[in-house]
This record gives C-alpha cells, structure tokens and sequence, in this order.
C-alpha cells in the first residue's frame, strides 16, 4: 500500500468515527434543543461547556498532542521505543500533576472567569448564577479530556488512530442518555443537571477506552519520571508558543462570547451553527491533518523535504477536495438542514433563519480553516511552534476589530461576530502559508490551485441541487418531517455522486488513492 494510500486510509478510518461522533453530536443537540430551545439554561450550559472545551483544545490537542507528536517520532526514529517509552511516562506524570493544579485553581476561580466571559448574563434572572455553578462541577472534564489527548498522542504516533477518534462518541451517548434519562425526572440540585452530569461520566469512558491500546502499544502507567529528559524539554519548547496559540484561537472563542451574550439567543444561535460547520472540518480537515503529521514528523526527522513536499501538497489538494463541496453545500442549503436537525420542540422557526444567518459566514471560510490545519502540521513536523503562534496573534487581531464594528451593523446584529471570524480565518491561513513557503520549503501551489478549480467545477450539480431543493416552504413549517428527510438524503445523495462522477472524468488525482484502497479491498 502506498503512502497516499495509507494516508487515505488511516483518514477515512478517523473520519467514519468522527462523523458518527458528530452525528451523535448533532444527536445530543438536538435532544437538548427539544429540552431546553434557546433557554438560559441552555445559555448558561454553552457557556459554561467552553471553559473545559477552551482548556482541552488549549492544554491538550490544540498543544500537547501537536508538540508530543514530532518529538516523541524522533526518539522512536533515532532511539528506538524503549528510549522513546521513557520520554512518554515522563510526559504523563508531569502532565496529571499540572492539569489537577489547573483543576483546583479553576473551580476556585469559576466565579470571576463568568464575569468576564459572559458579563451579559448580569441581566438575566439566575443565568450567571446557574453558568456559574456548572463551570465549577465540569472543571473535572478538563483533567480527563487532556489526558485523552495525551494518549492520542503515543497511539497516533504508533498510527493507530481508532480509539482517539472514538472517545468522543462516548460523551455524546453519555450526554443523550443523560438528558432523556435524568432531565425533569431527576433534577437534582439545579436546572440542567443532567447536563453537567453526561459530560463528566463521558469524560471517564473516554480515558478508560484509550487504556487497551496504549497497553498494546507498551505504555504500561510506569512511575517513571526524568525531569532531566532532552525530549522533555523540546516539548516544553514548542508548548509555550504552542499553548500561546491555542490561547489566541480560545482568546477568539471569549470574544465571541462577550459579544453575542447581549444578544438573547445569540449564544445558541452561534454555538448550533459552529456545531453544523465543524462537522466537515472535523470529519475531513482534521481526520486528514491527524493521519498526515507522523509521516510528516518522520520526513522531517530524517531531514527529506522532497517527499515532505509532495506529502503536503497531496494533503492539501485532498483536503479542498472533501471540503469544497461541503462548503458549497452548507452554503445553499443551510435552512433544510437547520430545519431538519434542530427545528422542533422549542427550536422555532426564527431560530432556524438566524442560526443559518451565521452559519453561512461561518461556512465560507471552511477551506481556510481546514488548510490551515494542514499548514501548522506541517510547521509543528519541524518543531517550529513560534509562526503558527504569530499567525494566529494576527487573526485575533482582526477577529477582535470585526467583533467591534460588525456587530453594530443592524442588518448583521450576534451574525457579525461570524463573519469576523471567517475573515481572520482567511487571513491566518494565507499567512501560514506563505511563512511556511520562505521559512521552510517552497512547493507547487499551482497544483493545488489547479485542483481547487476542478472541484469547483465538479460542484456545479451540487449548487444546482441545493437551490432547486431549498426553495420548498415546507422547510421552515412545523412537521412534514418524513418528506424532509426523503428530500435532504436523495439531494445530498445524488449531489455526492455527481460530484465523484466529474471528478472521475476530470481525471482529478486526489481520487486515485480512494480507487487504489477499493481496488484492493476487491
């Protein structure tokens, strides 16, 4: 099997799991959609759900994992794997200390990050209170979901991406059950227990289900610690601009917050349509991006940027690839599938048009945000963490000064603060790009952009489709639930495989190694 083969692969296993987790995802919200709407319980839970969220993607893959990869495959590459075990134990106690720390400190101080998170809440009747008292009972989450990321980490350096890519569907069925199960019947001390208690019990399954493979892969949970490990350092290294990073995306996610909290609604509003926009990126970007940076990692340790070029350029056009047509999709065909998703119970029709007014911005910066991925694996392969961090400080930036003047445009109002994200998103990405290009190694962009163009072309059914099938009233109507289904699937289904048929006749590369895998599948 080649390596775009593999690559392939090892991407698609991560995105079927990942598509079943946010399908379940999706799942999960819509079942707190029907129990909650656009409450302030459902309010207070976003935004009490993003500290964990902001920590996790701050202190675990937005960092840990990203900066554990490239020097963890160097030892193996160099040292072999016993070397390389004693470098993963040292990681892991080091990190259970300092994330119980952050735990402690964060349930002490849960009272003043809302404050200034969400200062808004100020004027709803118990809002900040209940916002309050939830961030402090999932501040546990954090400690447990980093160490998930650790874990992912050593599997995906051994290229076992399954059990990873498959924690998060325990969270989500831990927070369905949780809510159909516990919500009303068994409150508890608060509205939307149910919640905070789904959350933590997913947490649990999610570290307990990475223990079989990394036992397999001989991580045993020795008490091993060198503080004094070369390796150690090097991560350490690369996590303090790593970390800055990922400080600036969450940094961005506040802003967010604070600006749309005076906007009743507007949380919910945001958070469902960033929900819907990161399915793609997630199960294609993100999957592609996970499968890629160990090969990456290992062609820059063995210092060969000629196949780390043909490598990134093939994980770029494949990503635009999968992307594209999503994008376009999500576009043109925003309110069926908001109305068929979230629109029932206390989720009304307003709220399925002002949800896809943000989702729309969100959605046409989709190809930068996936390329970019792409773009800080590659920079993270060579163990440069500080461009990736100068990038992202730019993107804050704008993002801020978007925040500022578009959500004062009547006709964008809470929308505003989506559309300055797209744009900062672009801009970080054009950014890593050409950092990467005169810091590191020059590659074909024409290629890529050459691709881009023939998957534009291949989507001019799909745009057809989705315009044609969007225009039926029933969408923003109560019910007829059976025919938006039947519509929904057969448009999605028949788009997709126009899509793959004119990619096939125009001969597009990204499509050889998925024929290559089925080919020897048969």
């Amino acid at each position: 099997m080649s390596e775009e083969q593999e690559i392939t692969k090892s991407g698609g296993v991560i995105a079927i799991l990942t598509m079943l987790s946010r399908v379940l995802g999706m799942v999960r919200d819509m079942v707190a959609a029907r129990a909650f709407g656009a409450s302030w319980i459902a309010d207070a839970f976003f935004v009490a759900f993003s500290i964990p969220n902001m920590l996790r993607k701050l202190a675990g893959e937005g960092s840990l994992t990203i900066s554990f990869i490239p020097v963890f495959t160097e030892e193996l590459e160099k040292k072999g794997k016993s070397e390389a075990m004693k470098l993963a134990y040292s990681v892991f106690w080091v990190t259970l200390v300092a994330l119980a720390l952050i735990t402690v400190v964060g349930i002490y101080i849960s009272p003043w990050l809302m404050k200034i998170i969400a200062p808004g809440f100020e004027d709803g009747l118990g809002k900040m209170d209940l916002a309050t008292i939830m961030t402090m009972e999932m501040f546990p989450y954090t400690l447990l979901i980093c160490m998930v990321a650790l874990a992912m980490g050593i599997l995906n350096s051994f290229k076992h991406f399954t059990a990873p890519a498959a924690s998060q569907i325990l969270l989500n069925i831990s927070c369905i059950l949780a809510i159909l199960i516990m919500n009303k019947r068994y409150e508890f001390w608060h509205p939307g227990s149910a919640l905070v208690i789904g959350v933590l019990i997913g947490g649990v399954l999610q570290f307990l289900l990475q223990i079989p493979p990394l036992l397999k892969y001989g991580f045993y949970f020795k008490p091993y610690l060198d503080l004094w490990h070369p390796g150690l350092y090097k991560i350490a290294r690369m996590m303090l601009p790593s970390v800055f990073a990922a400080s600036i995306y969450q940094i961005n996610v506040l802003v967010n917050t604070i600006f749309v909290s005076g906007f009743p609604g507007g949380r919910s509003w945001i958070y469902y349509a960033d929900r819907l926009i990161e399915l793609p990126l997630a199960i294609f970007g993100i999957a592609i991006a996970t499968a890629i940076l160990p090969n990456l990692s290992k062609y820059a340790a063995r210092e060969d940027k000629e196949n780390f070029g043909s490598l990134l350029n093939f994980g770029l056009n494949l990503v635009m690839f999968l992307i594209v047509p999503s994008l376009l999709g999500l576009i043109l065909f925003r309110e069926p599938i908001l109305s068929l998703i979230y629109q029932r119970g206390e989720f009304n029709a307003q709220d399925t048009l002002n949800t896809a007014r943000a989702m729309t911005f969100y959605a046409l910066a989709l190809w930068a945000s996936a390329g970019a991925r792409i773009m800080t694996q590659s920079f993270y392969a060579f163990q440069d963490a500080k461009t990736p961090a100068l990038s992202a400080m730019a993107g804050m930036l704008i993002n801020l000064l978007g925040c500022v003047f578009l959500t004062k445009i009547d006709r964008l109002g809470f929308a505003g603060v989506a559309l300055a994200n797209a744009i900062a998103t672009v801009t970080n990405f054009s950014l890593l790009v050409y950092f990467f290009r005169t810091r590191h190694l020059k590659w074909n962009l024409a290629e890529t952009g050459k691709s881009l163009l023939k998957c534009l072309l291949a989507s001019v059914p799909l745009c057809a489709i989705s315009i044609y099938v969007s225009r039926f009233e029933f969408w923003l109507e109560s019910g007829h639930t059976l025919d938006k289904i039947i519509w929904a699937l057969g448009a999605v289904g028949i788009s997709a495989l126009l899509y793959f048929l004119i990619a096939y006749l125009l001969r597009m590369k990204e499509l050889e190694p998925l024929i290559g895998i089925f080919r020897r599948k048969i």
